[in-house]
């Protein structure tokens, strides 16, 4: 007896030893031990509720998703239960590798379990001597370096309908963030959930502020003597689908938020030290902004900071520890020539402040857009930093981040983010980004053939006029590549529609950045542009520049907003010189109609040496309710149809008679042909 529980005692103490163990890989480290105090432990279902969405034909189900957070003395510890099931060997690969990221610098991993059900009873996969640790930017190649460390854990011998078992806690966050963030977590996602728990723990005394997204159900807000908690759980959660095509502000899922009660002026007190008023500036800095004071107008200096900024400081972030939130003080960010956002930001506004124009950065949402407005205020709402510049009762609002950009700064639409939070000791709420009055944006396309006589070539001149962001857009596109690129993607999009074609001049860049306008030319020799039907000759024609924005989406039938494109005007024209005696077999025709999101109309006038088809599109809004989509499509639909063009004229007696002599070669070529094959 006393030998059994020698042999107990000894196992006991060596589990204890093991679940206490750091394990270090090179210079970071994770610890595999029990679950924190704060934690309540859950299980997951021994069997799928029969009445479940997910009990039959799911490829993919969750068992439980569970996460707890302990937000008390600023611990900031995130505990994450995660137990699915892979019920299709195609999703093996996938079920088989699990990551979990944290930041070193000042995040603690724990793992607490990894387990595989297989009838019915529990396995431990827990093997910490294979969990890998490295260091993965993952935004390297976006130029962003944030120090992220990835644990990869991969489970041995899994099969279909195994359900597998992985939780851990990370703890730490920011601590530059000084508490104010809040914290998020989805409710549903495309694969069904059984059971969903969310728990959030904060000092005793804390106001909480809740936040629901979709039809996720509200945290219920309770006190305790040592906390105060928000939670809420979902059971029987089904899939959710994703529709795309969405505006970036909508998420097709249900989430929950919460944070401790602060007001956007909070989040404003938290940033301006982060900013502060700078003193001095480097001998080479003050001496540009120097020269920039004698340029003849504050529009002026802005532009030339703002272009200087933009297209001689590159973009690359080292976002880890305080330098996610802390920016480069801004001659360091001058004399380096690189920096983040936030980096940019602070440099271009203590120019412009050194020239007498008031500009602070501003805190915006790439991410989420519009949708920032709906946050509990907290730090982490945003993920970029533009400017917001005063000329006189005019605010401009600018991005310094953006290279190629051309025109007024007064004119540059920042829009698509629709709030931002200026640091400044006298905001108190969300400012409105209003697209300017004076923006412009838009492509028009004209296409001129000039046939022979006889019809058998033809010369082609396209020339692409492009304004505003669409003129940024391509401009930055044409900064990556060689001109020769560009012109041979060009040119075999033409022998696509057109078959065998000749280069006459390749394609050339004419570059207006004052008014932000750039044209692209193309000539081209059209080898056998007609076809011969019958005595007549037809040319089939497209309006190519408006083919995307006629796209139909994916989801017709919606339950979530359509995403269109931004606003803008697109026209594309195709002209034809009419060789001599050639009769057109068409007339004038005119369409035009007008939905809620764009005005479209297409016009067909047929004069005695020319033909002329143009179209015009004018995209009104970025979006349309998901209530609206049908009727969108069906609009869309009958713009798209009358993109096409067959222009079809007769041609005179002797080119007819060419066309048949041809046709009857040709048949007996085939004759022949079929005569020779054994």
């Amino acid at each position: 007896m006393g030998k059994w529980w020698g042999l107990l005692a000894w196992m006991l103490a060596g589990a204890a030893c093991a679940a206490d163990a750091q394990h270090e890989r090179g210079e970071y480290r994770f610890t595999v031990g029990p679950e924190p105090a704060f934690v309540e432990v859950g299980q997951p279902a021994d069997r799928w509720d029969s009445t479940a969405p997910g009990a039959d034909g799911a490829p993919w189900r969750f068992w439980r998703y569970d996460m707890q957070v302990d937000n008390r003395r600023g611990r900031d510890a995130y505990y994450v239960d995660y137990v699915y099931e892979p019920r299709s060997a195609t999703l093996l690969g996938e079920a088989g590798r699990f990551q979990i990221s944290f930041n070193p610098e000042y995040q603690q991993l724990k793992i607490h379990r990894v387990e595989l059900r297989r009838d019915g009873r529990w396995l431990s996969r827990l093997a910490p001597e294979r969990i890998s640790l490295a260091r993965r930017e993952t935004d390297f190649e976006q130029d962003l370096a944030d120090g992220q460390v990835t644990a990869l854990i991969v489970l041995e011998d899994i099969r279909v309908e195994d359900v597998v078992r992985v939780s851990y806690t990370v703890t730490g966050s920011n601590p530059v963030l000084a508490g104010s963030q809040s914290t998020t977590m989805p409710m549903g996602w495309r694969s069904p959930a059984l059971d969903m728990n969310f728990r959030a723990l904060f000092d005793p005394g804390a106001s909480v502020a809740v936040r629901t997204e979709g039809d996720a159900p509200v945290p219920q807000v309770q006190t305790f003597a040592d906390r105060v908690e928000a939670s809420t759980k979902a059971h029987a959660v089904p899939a959710y689908v994703d529709e795309g095509d969405y505006p970036r502000w909508y998420r097709f899922y249900p989430r929950v938020q919460v944070a401790s009660r602060r007001s956007w002026a909070d989040v404003v007190a938290w940033a301006l030290p982060l900013y502060p008023a700078v003193g001095t500036l480097s001998p080479e800095l003050e001496a540009q902004i120097a020269r920039w004071r004698t340029l003849g107008s504050d529009e002026a200096r802005l532009k030339a900071a703002l272009r200087t900024v933009q297209q001689q400081v590159r973009y690359f972030g080292v976002e880890m520890g305080e330098n996610t939130h802390r920016p480069t003080p801004p001659s360091e960010t001058w004399a380096r020539r690189y920096g983040d956002c936030k980096d940019k930001a602070y440099l271009l506004s203590t120019m412009l402040a050194r020239l007498g124009i008031r500009a602070e950065p501003a805190l915006v949402s790439m991410e989420r857009g519009q949708a920032v407005a709906d946050y509990l205020p907290s730090a982490s709402a945003f993920d970029h930093v533009i400017v917001r510049a005063r000329l006189g009762k005019t605010t401009v609002w600018v991005d310094p981040t953006l290279t190629s950009e051309g025109g007024d700064p007064s004119q540059s639409d920042q829009s698509a983010y629709a709030y931002a939070l200026p640091i400044a000791r006298d905001v108190v709420a969300l400012q409105p980004i209003l697209r300017p009055p004076s923006a412009v944006n838009g492509v028009s396309v004209q296409e001129h053939y000039q046939p022979a006589a006889d019809g058998r070539e033809s010369m082609l001149e396209v020339r692409t006029l492009y304004q505003g962001d669409s003129a940024n857009g391509i401009r930055r596109s044409i900064a990556h590549q060689r001109m020769e690129e560009v012109s041979r993607r060009y040119a075999d999009y033409y022998r696509q529609r057109f078959g065998d074609i000749e280069v006459v001049q390749s394609s050339t860049v004419q570059d207006d950045l004052d008014a932000n306008r750039l044209t692209t030319v193309e000539r081209y020799r059209l080898l056998a542009p007609f076809e011969a039907q019958g005595g007549n000759r037809v040319l089939d024609l497209v309006a190519e520049s408006l083919l995307r924005l006629t796209n139909p989406p994916s989801t017709v039938e919606r339950t979530g907003p359509l995403y269109l494109s931004a606003p803008a005007r697109y026209s594309h024209r195709i002209q034809m010189d009419i060789p001599s005696q050639w009769r057109p077999m068409f007339s004038d025709d005119h369409q035009q109609f007008s939905t809620a999101a764009f005005d479209y109309r297409r016009d067909v006038r047929v004069g005695d040496a020319k033909v002329d088809v143009a179209y015009e599109m004018d995209l009104l809004q970025p979006e349309v309710a998901a209530s609206q989509a049908a009727g969108y499509v069906q609009q869309l639909r009958k713009a798209r149809e009358g993109l096409s063009a067959q222009l079809r004229f007769q041609v005179p007696g002797p080119l007819q008679r060419q066309d048949r002599d041809a046709r009857l070669k040709a048949l007996l070529r085939d004759v022949i042909d079929e005569g020779a094959s054994p």
